[in-house]
């Protein structure tokens, strides 16, 4: 029994560990103009097993989500990914969420010149701040976007209740569930 929790305790100290690890390297990533930001937190996303992402959400000093309040989500690829699989994804989400279709055809122009094609290792950040949003690759602005229903629609692929990536929002909002 002793050495379960022995075991149980340092596997608890290595994960840990590692969340700090990788949040305080995600840190790093932000372009200067979002500095105030902290990471409140992070988590992957998987397809039938594979690592398409590491995702980690940013909010002033790390404080709890909220939409009133500036924000970032950044997303750091683990494979390679065409934009227009990307753009795809989101816009399909995104109708999920209301998306009007008469905006559809010039969001997705939008974010075809927001997400280019991904490497592995590639990053894209999205900040929302007061119904503006922007994007980076790589560190370099690519879009910016002043319209607030785009910004809502947009990230609640990741943070909304009804996600379809419900164990990385709770990862992300680190909220029990």
């Amino acid at each position: 029994m002793f050495a379960n929790w022995k075991s149980s305790a340092v596997s608890s100290v290595l994960r840990y560990g590692a969340t700090l690890l990788l949040l305080s390297e995600a840190a790093m990533a932000l372009p200067a103009e979002l500095n105030g930001l902290q990471p409140l937190g992070a988590g992957d996303l998987r397809w039938f097993g594979f690592k398409l992402y590491d995702a980690t959400l940013y909010t002033r000093q790390g404080q709890p989500f909220d939409w009133n309040q500036p924000f970032a989500l950044s997303l750091r690829y683990a494979r390679d990914i065409p934009s227009a699989r990307i753009v795809d994804a989101s816009v399909e989400e995104m109708q999920r969420y209301g998306m009007p279709a008469e905006r559809k055809n010039s969001w997705r122009a939008l974010m075809q010149n927001a997400f280019p094609d991904v490497k592995q290792g590639d990053e894209i950040i999205g900040a929302y701040q007061a119904g503006s949003v922007r994007f980076w690759h790589n560190g370099r602005l690519t879009a910016a976007v002043e319209d607030p229903l785009f910004g809502r629609l947009f990230f609640r692929i990741w943070l909304d209740p009804a996600s379809r990536a419900p164990a990385l929002r709770q990862q992300l909002l680190r909220s029990p569930g």
